[in-house]
C-alpha cells in the first residue's frame, strides 16, 4: 500500500485520513484500528503521523466530531490538520494537548494570518500553493510558527478552500471532501474551441528544495493520498534523495531526482507561481490532466472467449497485471481496469475494457506491475490489539451568545446590494438600498479614491468587501488603502480571510465575517466572534436547516443572508484573458458559464443565478432580516436594477434559477430529509 511505500522510501511523516471529515473522501481511507496500528508502529520507528480533519462540518455533526477528537486525544497523532475554525475552538476548549495544523484549505497566505492563528494554539500552517518564493521568504521572516509548503502533486485551479463548482451542481462540495474535479472536464467555448481549459499541470519543485530548506521551511509536503504505491514510492525517493544529498553536490542531487521522477506516470509539470507570481502557463488544455501515460485509442471492440476486449494500436509495452484507465471520447466517463488477459498483435494489443466503452475511447497506462516494489508492511495483519473507537459521547453544552443592543443596531434590517462595478453605484439612488457592499480590489480602490467627491452615497452607506485570497504582498497594500478609507469615514468591512481580521482590529471598524470564513456551526461562529467579528454573512453553500439550527444559539439579527447572485465557482489567481480569446463556455452536461478576468484574478460564474428571493418570508419568520442582492459580474442597467428590486419587494420566483444547497444541503450518501 501507499503508506508502506512512503515509509519504505524514507518519508519522515505521513498524513492520513479516516472515513469522515477529510478532503479526500473518495480515497481508500483508514479504519480506526488501522489508524491506531499505524500510529503505534510509526511512532516506534521515530516517524510522525498527522491526521486530516480538513473539511467544514455542519452543526448537526457536532456529536460526531467531538467523540472523534476524544479518540485522537487517546491515540495521540502528532497533529490534527483542520480547515474549520470550529475545530480549533473545540480542541482548545476540550482537548488542549492535541496539536493543530492549519490546512491549506484555510487559505493562509500571509504572516498576519499565520501569527493570528498562533494566538489560538495553531503550531503549524500549510501555506497556500499560490505563494511565490519571495512571499514565502517574507512570511518566514515575520513568524516563528512552523511552516509547511506543498512541493509536488496535483493543483486546484481555484484558490484553496474557495472552490464552489461541484457544490453548485449537486452539493458535492470540495469543502466536504466530495470534489467532482470539474476543473478536469472537457469544455467547449462560444468560439467552438474544445479543451480542458481549467486543468492544471502538477506542481514540481524538486530543484528548489535546497532553497526551501535554507529558508527555514519546516516541512515539505508531497501529495500521496488517492495515489498508488508506485507513484508514492517514486516521488518520496526523489525528494528524499535531494534532501539528503544536496549539500554535497546540489547539481548532481537535483539531476538524479529529476531522473527518478520520470517514472511517476503523472501529468505535465509546472512551477506554478513559485518563481513568477504572474505565471499563466500552468494549464494543459489538450489533456484532462488524469495521471497516466497515453497508450492509444481503442480501434476495435469484440468479445474474445466471453470477455469484452479492445484493440489498441500502440508502441508502448504492456504486460499482464499492468493497470490502465479508459476514457470515453467525450470524457464523460473514466474507468480503471487491470490487464488480466493480454493478446499481443503485430501493431498493438487486445486488452480487457469495461462495459459501455467503444472505439476511439482513450487508454492510459497508470501502473506497471513490474515496477511495484515490495515494502515491509506498516499495518500488521492481526489488528486485534487495536480496539479503540470514538464511540458515542455528547458535545458539552453550548451557552447561547447574547448580543448587545449596540451591536444589533449598527446595521438596519433591509436590502444590501453588492457590486464589483463602480458605475453601478450611480444607478442605485433610483431605489436606495440599506447599504452598498462594494468589492474592494486594487482597481476599485483607485476608482473609489479618484471618484470620492462625486459618489452619490456617503462613506457610512458603504460596506467594503475584501476578497478571500489575501497574500503577503496584499498586506502592505491593504494597510495603505485602510489609512485612506478609514480617514474618509469608511468603517464597515466584510472580511473573508483571517489575515484581514488581524489588520482591521487595529482600526475603529465594524468587522463582518464573510461567506468564505465558513460559519457552518456554532463553534466557528463563536471562534470568529471572539476574534472580533460581530456580524456574519451566511456561507453560500449553507442550507436553511443548518442556518436555523446554528442560530438557535445566536441572534439572527447579526446575520446577512444572500438571496440572489452569481456565485464564483472558480476563483483563479491568473488573468485568463491573456490566455483565452473567449468568455463563454459550456461543459459536457450543457451547463453554461462565463469568464470574468482582470489583472488580479479570474472568476468563473454560472449562467443561471442562485436565488431564494421567494424565501424571504420564511427567513423573516425566523428573524433574519438583512438580505444581500449580489449584482457583481452583471453590468446592470437602471431598468434591470429596478426589475430585480421589484422582484425582491414582491418575493417573486425569478425565471431560471438555482437553489444551490439551500433546500437539500451538502450531498450525503443517504437521502436528504430537508423539504422545500
Amino acid at each position: 500500500m501507499a503508506l508502506d511505500a512512503a515509509i519504505g522510501e524514507g518519508a519522515d511523516a505521513v498524513y492520513l485520513g479516516l472515513k469522515d471529515f477529510n478532503a479526500r473522501l473518495r480515497a481508500r481511507n483508514f479504519s480506526y484500528n488501522q489508524f491506531e496500528a499505524a500510529i503505534s508502529k510509526l511512532h516506534d520507528m521515530g516517524k510522525k503521523v498527522y491526521v486530516t480533519v480538513n473539511t467544514v462540518f455542519e452543526d448537526w455533526e457536532k456529536d460526531r466530531i467531538f467523540p472523534l477528537l476524544k479518540y485522537f486525544d487517546i491515540v495521540k497523532p502528532d497533529a490534527i490538520i483542520v480547515q474549520d475554525f470550529g475545530l480549533i475552538k473545540l480542541i482548545n476548549d476540550n482537548f488542549p494537548s492535541l496539536k493543530v495544523t492549519a490546512s491549506t484549505q484555510m487559505n493562509i497566505s500571509s504572516s498576519k494570518a499565520v501569527n493570528f492563528l498562533s494566538k489560538y494554539g495553531v503550531k503549524r500552517v500549510v501555506l497556500s500553493r499560490e505563494l511565490d518564493f519571495a512571499q514565502l521568504k517574507t512570511i518566514r521572516q515575520n513568524t516563528v510558527s512552523e511552516l509547511e509548503v506543498f512541493a509536488h502533486g496535483a493543483l486546484c485551479i481555484s484558490f484553496s478552500g474557495l472552490c464552489l463548482f461541484s457544490s453548485y451542481f449537486g452539493g458535492k462540495s470540495a469543502n466536504r471532501g466530495k470534489c467532482t474535479q470539474a476543473c478536469r472536464r472537457l469544455y467547449k467555448s462560444d468560439t467552438q474551441k474544445k479543451g480542458y481549459f481549467f486543468s492544471p499541470s502538477d506542481l514540481m519543485l524538486i530543484e528548489y528544495i535546497p532553497d526551501l530548506i535554507e529558508l527555514g521551511i519546516n516541512s515539505i509536503k508531497l501529495e500521496g493520498r488517492m495515489k498508488n504505491a508506485s507513484y508514492v514510492a517514486t516521488i518520496v525517493k526523489a525528494y528524499r534523495n535531494v534532501i539528503d544529498n544536496y549539500q554535497n553536490d546540489k547539481e548532481k542531487a537535483v539531476r538524479e531526482s529529476f531522473e527518478i521522477l520520470q517514472n511517476d506516470f503523472a501529468r505535465n509539470k509546472t512551477k506554478y507561481y513559485f518563481i513568477n507570481s504572474n505565471n499563466n502557463d500552468f494549464l494543459n488544455t489538450d489533456a484532462s490532466g488524469e495521471i497516466g501515460l497515453f497508450v492509444g485509442k481503442i480501434k476495435e471492440v469484440k468479445k474474445i472467449k466471453g470477455k469484452i476486449m479492445g484493440f489498441i494500436p500502440t508502441k508502448e509495452k504492456l504486460m499482464l497485471n499492468d493497470s490502465v484507465r479508459v476514457h470515453c471520447e467525450e470524457d464523460k466517463r473514466r474507468k480503471s481496469v487491470k490487464i488480466d488477459t493480454l493478446i499481443e498483435e503485430k501493431n498493438g494489443y487486445f486488452i480487457p475494457i469495461p462495459e459501455n466503452f467503444k472505439e476511439d475511447d482513450s487508454v492510459y497506462l497508470i501502473l506497471r506491475k513490474e515496477e511495484l516494489k515490495k515494502y515491509p508492511h506498516i499495518i500488521p495483519n492481526n489488528l486485534s490489539q487495536f480496539k479503540r473507537h470514538p464511540g458515542i459521547s455528547k458535545t458539552p453544552i453550548f451557552k447561547k451568545l447574547h448580543s448587545t443592543k449596540k451591536n444589533v443596531h449598527k446595521f438596519n434590517d433591509g436590502i444590501y446590494v453588492k457590486t464589483d462595478n463602480i458605475a453601478d453605484i450611480y444607478i442605485f439612488p433610483s431605489i436606495k438600498p440599506e447599504k452598498i457592499i462594494f468589492v474592494l480590489n486594487k482597481r476599485n480602490f483607485e476608482l473609489l479614491r479618484k471618484n470620492f467627491a462625486s459618489l452619490p452615497f456617503a462613506p457610512k452607506d458603504f460596506i467594503l468587501y475584501l476578497n478571500p485570497y489575501f497574500s503577503e504582498e496584499s498586506d502592505v497594500l491593504l494597510q495603505e488603502e485602510l489609512n485612506f478609507l478609514i480617514n474618509k469615514g469608511f468603517n464597515n468591512f466584510i472580511v473573508n480571510n483571517i489575515g484581514q481580521i488581524s489588520i482591521l482590529k487595529n482600526y475603529d471598524a465594524n468587522i463582518i465575517a464573510g461567506p468564505y470564513l465558513y460559519t457552518f456551526n456554532r463553534y466557528s461562529v463563536n471562534f470568529l466572534h471572539d476574534a472580533g467579528c460581530h456580524f456574519f454573512v451566511n456561507p453560500l453553500e449553507n442550507n436553511k436547516k443548518n442556518l436555523f439550527e446554528v442560530n438557535e444559539f445566536f441572534d439572527p439579527r447579526l446575520w446577512f443572508v444572500e438571496i440572489f447572485g452569481y456565485p464564483e465557482l472558480f476563483q483563479i489567481k491568473a488573468d485568463l484573458s491573456k490566455k483565452y480569446d473567449f468568455t463563454d463556455l459550456a461543459d459536457n452536461f450543457q451547463n453554461q458559464f462565463h469568464i470574468f478576468a482582470n489583472e488580479e484574478q479570474t472568476s468563473i460564474i454560472p449562467e443561471i443565478p442562485f436565488s431564494i428571493i421567494d424565501k424571504i418570508p420564511q427567513l423573516q419568520k425566523n428573524n433574519f432580516n438583512k438580505f444581500i442582492i449580489d449584482l457583481s459580474f452583471m453590468n446592470i442597467s437602471k431598468n434591470y436594477y429596478k426589475t430585480i428590486m421589484k422582484a425582491v419587494d414582491n418575493r417573486e420566483i425569478i425565471e431560471k434559477f438555482s437553489r444551490f444547497n439551500w433546500k437539500d444541503g451538502f450531498y450525503r450518501e443517504t437521502n436528504n430529509e430537508n423539504t422545500d
